[in-house]
């Protein structure tokens, strides 16, 4: 029942079995690849032993299929969860695995069986996977060979060991052979005659099969430089057809996590993608194929290496079961911090770990208060399936689904990006995806109490070119959000509060868009008001001097970054050859970028640790709180009020949440330093990298770097120079604008700049604060009403003698030969009402239909 399969994926019907008579031998006469599909044959197990060993279809994904059927089988897949991988270590697939397994107890309380329960681990091209020499315990295709093949008795061709070779090996004769590489060996015979002598066993086998059995060949033979070309070429198109036979196809290990104390079996399903797509075309394969066989109720999406605690899950698919009207989930994400790192007091995966408790302390919660969060991450959410489809009544419409749209490039192979905007959008398409389902009618909502622990980026290198994708991602898209959602939102069935809610929240998000982008210019206007401050020689010619000295210094540094970032060229690195001289590049091209990042950091330290002293001393000592009554048109007044409603602003909503996230408020007390440590590293070397490296289209994180393929085509250079260029003036001449302005010192112009800008600040803060606020108020009663909507489906724990006295039933049943169907009236209904009872049926049935 757990034999290894390879399917195809079909975009319409979801699934075709791939049927391979594996005639991959250099010596084999005829077709070299003969391949046929056929569809998933669905197979029910509860028919007794009547049927016969041939008819049991694909093994357990037939089983499943059978289940899903029809809606109201009580067998049926109820939860679809997808791990994405890459590269990462088996540990990390090990880890999230466990997570899983401890929300099965909760899931089976309310009606869920482990069975009912489908989990697919989509590895990401085949010879991608962990597979490092002296990392035998990481490595996933010793694993495999040590362990499943080996539990299951697979050989040769089943196995993942010899699809991984064979897959590696024709996809390596046909980088090397192709065109264009022959006549290059053509033109350099001496080349040719050292790559004949490295191959020479598998081209001599190619080059006796094209003389025929009839030729007798000789030495001499092999050196003429025809016979080795010929043989090199029939190499590459035998190798070409099988690796573009393989483009759309999977190896799939079929699997169960069984629970002994549960008596369940938890599907599992290993998804060896022979090609490399990216995190999207893995989603395509979950959704265009997993739940489009199974049609699941909900979804869940993980990054592997995601450690969901005891409830995490469960909480997430209990707060859609209890609100229909919510389309999507998300949780809250801690990070795992290493242990190498828990007593380096400035380390980068302590400054995020602070950044991630924040930002769900605030920003996430901010969000939940409108029903819209912008972005559900793909490293843990959950999704309700039928939110994909839309609810329009026109059938075009309807038949262009959110799927459709989320996974439009990869859906179509041929697809070409049109604009930098489009291409670096889909770097966010999670942020698409969020809109497109709150158009359709439905909610979003970030749901506290579910904990989930996610790996950081080890060094700063990793984060920056993470991040890099986030800004350009999250910022176009929310341009094309922005500026497309009016139509789509009108026809949303949503109320005209619900649309006002969502016009504010995109409202807030572009002003903080707009704050960014003139980043640069804020922290020039900020740091020479500081210098205004300081610097009195006595001598206003002096004073200017050194004030526009240091402030032309920051210039010079800010476009040092700019210079570094734009030539940056990973492909040049590539042609250096040995992977410790392209390390070696990479880590000084870094190093430079980050010392002129710190440069800039303690620059913009100095200003807020002044700044500081500036508030502490000219407000809170120099200037009281009676003084707001009495001399309320001096600045110091309004700047005291602005100052005591931002900290209670965000205070208020953070300390409401003390009761429910106790350990995200004290791990961001306790990572602050960090975090306010990196911050000059946020403002500047981020957004000024991501900007310049907008043609970058890589997913950066997972050793995904530049390449190629992930580059836009020449023609969009010159959109590229024309953002950045755009970006870089709108920035001088807004700069100039507001220091010209100061130079004039007109009247109270300057305290007036301040405060606007102040004032935009505060509101800023206080409307976040105040939704976070409603939202931990209005969450409490949320999570109350889903707390009794778990208790009225909790299904009463059945006493061992009651248990013990219906799986003897069910294995009574099934030694007669009887099917379910022929089963008792009251064993029937405890399967369906019990799902402590139907874990064990399932197993029961399970293996004896496939057993011997």
């Amino acid at each position: 029942m757990y034999k290894p399969i390879e399917l195809e994926l079909n975009k319409e019907v979801g699934f075709m079995v791939v049927n391979n008579s594996f005639q991959h031998s250099d010596d084999q006469e005829g077709i070299f690849d003969e391949r046929t599909t056929t569809s998933l044959t669905p197979v029910d197990i509860f028919q007794g032993s009547g049927q016969k060993q041939e008819d049991q279809g694909q093994g357990l994904i037939s089983t499943l299929l059978n289940n899903c059927q029809d809606q109201q089988n009580e067998n049926r897949i109820k939860v679809m969860i997808c791990i994405t991988m890459y590269s990462e270590k088996l540990s990390e697939l090990e880890k999230s695995l466990a997570g899983i397994g401890k929300n099965l107890t909760h899931l089976l309380d309310i009606g869920i069986a482990p069975h009912q329960i489908a989990v697919t681990v989509i590895f990401d091209g085949i010879t991608n996977v962990h597979n490092v020499a002296g990392s035998y315990r990481d490595n996933i295709v010793p694993y495999f060979s040590s362990e499943i093949d080996k539990k299951y008795g697979f050989q040769q061709e089943q196995t993942l060991t010899y699809q991984y070779n064979q897959y590696q090996e024709q996809l390596k004769r046909f980088q090397d052979y192709k065109p264009e590489n022959i006549k290059y060996l053509r033109a350099h015979p001496d080349e040719l005659l050292k790559k004949y002598k490295k191959h020479r066993v598998a081209l001599k086998k190619t080059m006796e099969r094209l003389k025929g059995s009839q030729y007798n060949l000789v030495e001499q033979d092999e050196w003429i430089e025809q016979n080795i070309v010929d043989a090199m070429e029939d190499q590459y198109n035998r190798a070409k057809d099988y690796v573009q036979n393989r483009k759309n196809t999977a190896w799939v290990y079929q699997d169960g996590l069984v629970d002994k104390g549960l008596d369940g079996i938890l599907p599992i399903f290993y998804t060896f993608k022979f090609s490399n797509g990216s995190k999207l075309s893995s989603h395509m394969w979950f959704f265009k194929g997993f739940c489009k066989i199974f049609n699941p109720d909900y979804c869940v999406l993980m990054d592997v290496g995601a450690n969901p605690q005891k409830d995490a899950i469960f909480q997430l698919i209990m707060a859609m079961e209890q609100n229909p009207k919510l389309g999507g989930v998300c949780g809250t994400m801690r990070i795992q911090i290493e242990e190498d790192d828990k007593d380096d007091v400035f380390s980068i995966q302590k400054c995020q770990s602070c950044e991630y408790d924040i930002a769900h302390l605030l920003d996430k919660q901010a969000e939940a208060a409108l029903d819209f969060i912008h972005v559900l991450p793909g490293a843990f959410s959950a999704y309700r399936y039928n939110a994909f489809f839309n609810n329009y009544q026109d059938d075009e419409a309807r038949m262009n689904t959110i799927l459709d749209k989320y996974l439009g490039q990869v859906l179509d192979q041929n697809y070409e990006h049109q604009t930098l905007q489009e291409a670096n959008m889909f770097l966010a398409e999670d942020r698409v995806l969020c809109k497109l389902l709150f158009c359709n009618g439905y909610y979003l909502r970030y749901i506290a109490s579910s904990l989930v622990y996610v790996d950081p980026c080890s060094s700063l290198k990793s984060l920056i070119l993470q991040r890099r994708r986030w800004i350009n991602g999250s910022w176009h898209a929310l341009s094309y959000i922005s500026d497309n959602y009016d139509d789509d939102l009108n026809s949303s069935q949503h109320s005209w509060w619900d649309r006002q809610k969502f016009k504010l929240s995109i409202t807030q998000a572009k002003i903080q868009q707009l704050m960014i982008y003139f980043m640069e210019s804020f922290q020039i206007l900020w740091l020479y008001m500081i210098l205004y401050a300081i610097v009195d020689t006595g001598d206003l010619g002096l004073n200017n001097f050194i004030i526009s000295t240091v402030i032309a210094f920051y210039v010079y540094l800010v476009f040092m970054i700019i210079y570094l970032a734009i030539n940056y060229d990973p492909a040049l690195i590539r042609e250096l050859g040995s992977s410790d001289k392209q390390k070696a590049e990479t880590d000084y091209y870094f190093s430079r970028l980050f010392f002129v990042s710190t440069c800039l950091g303690f620059i913009s330290l100095g200003t807020v640790v002044y700044t500081i002293y500036l508030l502490i001393s000219e407000i809170f000592f120099n200037f009281g709180f009676n003084d707001i009554v009495e001399k309320p048109q001096v600045p110091q007044s309004y700047y005291l009020v602005l100052v005591v409603v931002s900290i209670g602003s965000i205070i208020l909503p953070i300390m409401s949440s003390i009761c429910l996230l106790p350990q995200n408020i004290l791990n961001a007390a306790l990572t602050m330093i960090p975090y306010f440590y990196y911050q000059p590293t946020y403002m500047h070397l981020f957004v000024i990298y991501s900007f310049c490296r907008i043609d970058d289209l890589s997913w950066g994180t997972k050793g995904l770097t530049n390449t190629g393929s992930s580059s836009v085509n020449s023609d969009k250079a010159y959109q590229k120079f024309k953002f950045l260029l755009k970006w870089i003036v709108l920035n001088t001449l807004f700069t100039a604008c507001l220091l010209i302005l100061f130079q004039i010192q007109l009247y109270l112009l300057p305290q007036g700049l301040i405060l606007f800008i102040s004032v935009i600040l505060t509101l800023l803060t206080i409307l976040k604060g105040c939704l976070a606020l409603w939202y931990r108020i209005k969450y409490y009663g949320i999570s109350r009403q889903i707390n009794q909507y778990i208790q009225s489906k909790s299904t009463q724990r059945l006493d061992k003698d009651y248990f013990d006295e219906k799986i003897k039933a069910i294995k009574k049943t099934i030694n007669e030969g009887n099917g379910l169907t022929a089963a008792s009236t009251n064993l029937k209904q405890d399967i369906s009402k019990y799902s402590y009872v139907r874990a064990s049926a399932f197993v029961a049935f399970l293996e004896n239909f496939y057993k011997g």
